[in-house]
């Protein structure tokens, strides 16, 4: 890629050299990247957790984000999700009325929003709320958000996110003097100086309202209340993740705040978006979620959902797995070599980067039977046969997304809702969804019709 040479790999033994091991001392592959003084310029190279080369730094931050997949804190995100799509149903029933469709793309956007947002700073976007307002449905309108510049800031995250690649691939030298390049590097460094900003404008509004909440008063939980107080006389019993030294500084908690949204918003309303494109498409599917759902919870009238219950959910994950195997958000996961490595009859040199294709291994006939048929039974019934690292839609190892429980029960909780709450129709008789590449593969023009399910 331009002068940097990568190693582009899609062989379950392969991958298990690279993200096999579970351990610091056994992985050679511990960076994510290969250094890169774009990443380092867009804040990424020496903090937060996904591209960060500092592996101390990157291991402290780390066990912060664990927080995310210990269960008071996915229970509290089953109840914030629920408030956040009850809402969201009553505006599709609207336009189901009106006779509208509904843009998948653009709806799960926003719920993603409203819930990243509330989560990790307890501030609410209401991009739902915007979106339907920006419908101007005749005497239907609801409140605005609270977040001042809250819609802004979303937009400024993906746009944060789309740098990614352009910022890794391009190199410095173009980037700072090739005309139209440098305006757009200069896009982009100046967007995540605004992002920063912002944050911090967040970040000293909570923490005037920690300062002057008694300490006999419980405080509202979310990621930025936990980081804010960890080590400090308010830390969050409720959601401890153990003792540190000191607390965070500022610093610190813009880039995990800011890695929050940027890792939280595009994957988990990307692949809702393609879940329900199937959907859509397989009526047997949605009615054996529909079964499942029933013989779990015993009604589909407002099931009473606890996390509990989400493990026996075993066709509901089978459908999301099948959805992001044949169509992953993420088409390549890559990680760089620490020191010079023997693989696979290879010499690979220090900082190499080796990229996994997910796509061409999650559609190789070797693993997957008929890979481009949409069959959630192969994690069922074939579920056994399937070839170890053959799948591993969140990654493996050391650095597996910390995210993967958080948004498992994002998609659950919005697929029990939507089938409990509405029979899904679409028009498109295409057998694969458009998206665009934005670092991630953004979904676009996927519309279904909504019908309210009856009984």
């Amino acid at each position: 890629m331009g002068s940097t040479r990568m190693i582009v790999i899609s062989r379950p033994d392969l991958v298990e050299k690279v993200w096999g091991p579970a351990s610091l001392k056994n992985t050679k592959f511990i960076f994510r990247t290969s250094h890169s003084e774009g990443i380092d310029e867009i804040g990424l190279g020496t903090k937060g957790i996904v591209f960060n080369r500092n592996i101390d730094v990157w291991a402290i931050n780390r066990r912060f984000m664990n927080i995310i997949s210990i269960p008071p804190f996915l229970r509290e995100s089953i109840n914030l999700s629920n408030k956040v799509i009850d809402q969201v149903f009553e505006y599709w029933k609207t336009l189901e009325n009106e006779g509208m469709q509904i843009d998948i793309c653009e709806w799960l956007d926003a719920v993603g929003a409203d819930i990243v947002s509330t989560t990790a700073t307890g501030k609410s976007i209401a991009s739902a709320t915007k979106l339907f307002n920006s419908l101007d449905i005749e005497n239907k309108k609801s409140i605005h958000g609270i977040w001042e510049n809250g819609v802004k800031f979303i937009q400024a995250i993906h746009l944060h996110v789309e740098s990614v690649a352009f910022m890794f691939l391009i190199p410095t030298m173009f980037r700072r003097n090739i005309p139209f390049i440098k305006d757009i590097n200069k896009k982009y460094l100046d967007n995540k100086d605004w992002i920063y900003e912002e944050l911090e404008r967040i970040i000293s509004e909570k923490q005037k309202e920690i300062e002057n909440t008694p300490l006999s008063q419980p405080l509202e939980s979310n990621i930025l209340t936990l980081l804010l107080t960890t080590n400090t006389e308010r830390d969050l019993d409720k959601i401890s993740v153990g003792h540190f030294e000191s607390p965070l500084t500022k610093d610190e908690v813009i880039s995990i705040i800011c890695e929050v949204f940027t890792s939280g918003l595009d994957t988990t309303s990307s692949s809702l978006s393609f879940i329900i494109f199937y959907l859509a498409r397989h009526r047997d599917v949605y009615l054996k979620m529909r079964q499942e759902i029933l013989n779990v919870y015993g009604t589909l009238n407002n099931p009473v959902l606890i996390l509990e219950s989400y493990g026996k959910l075993k066709y509901i994950e089978a459908v999301i797995y099948e959805s992001i195997r044949i169509l992953p958000t993420t088409s390549s996961i890559p990680r760089a070599a620490t020191e010079d490595i023997e693989f696979d009859g290879f010499t690979i040199k220090a900082d190499t980067t080796v990229h996994l294709d997910i796509f061409a291994l999650n559609h190789n006939p070797k693993y997957f039977k008929d890979p481009e048929t949409f069959n959630p039974d192969r994690f069922l019934t074939d579920k056994d046969s399937i070839t170890k690292y053959a799948y591993i839609p969140f990654g493996n190892g050391v650095r597996a997304c910390p995210g993967r429980s958080w948004a498992m029960v994002q998609m659950k909780t919005f697929l029990i809702k939507l089938v409990c709450t509405f029979d899904i129709y679409s028009n498109d008789k295409s057998d694969t969804p458009k998206y665009v590449y934005r670092a991630v593969n953004r979904p676009i023009n996927i519309y279904i019709n909504v019908k309210t399910r009856n009984g």
